[in-house]
This record gives structure tokens, sequence and C-alpha cells, in this order.
């Protein structure tokens, strides 16, 4: 269900950026497109940015839960309960 709804989001995404109408002049054209255009192009001018961009401290998800070795479900010990989880 999942991917029949991805699918129908990126669709509608493509179909909203399309005019009203065939005859588009400055006064009721879609600006979604220029919009959508100049926040992508900031946001990878930005990521990219020397010494500051999030390229050079973006250090992707960091996990707070600390997970012991020989807790359920690690290194095959499934079934038995003979080890922690500790909240960080």
């Amino acid at each position: 269900m999942a991917v029949i709804s991805v699918t129908w989001m990126a669709f509608m995404v493509v179909v909203f950026l399309f005019p009203e109408t065939p005859e588009v002049g400055v006064g009721d054209m879609n600006y979604t497109v220029v919009v959508l255009g100049g926040v992508f192009i900031l946001s990878l001018a930005y990521y990219y940015f020397p010494k500051y961009g999030g390229k050079n401290w973006f250090t992707g998800p960091m996990s707070t839960i600390d997970v012991r070795e020989g807790s359920p479900g690690v290194g095959g010990d499934q079934g038995k309960d003979n080890g922690t989880v500790e909240v960080l």
C-alpha cells in the first residue's frame, strides 16, 4: 500500500507543477516551479558552502540507545532474557 501512496504523491507533485491553462502569461503563470527550483538551488548551495555548509558538520542520525552485547535480539540470543537496554 505504501508503494501506491508514494507513486500517487510523486505523480501529483508533477501534476501540480503544470499551469492551469495551456496559454500562460505572466499574470496567470504557476510560479511553483520557480519557487521549488529556487529552494532546491539554495539548499544545495547551503549544503556545499565552504566551511559553514552542512557537508562540513552534519554527521547523520546518532543513536540514543546503548544496546549491550547479549541483549535480546542481538547476536543470536533471541528468546533469552539475559541482557538489558540502557538509555543514555
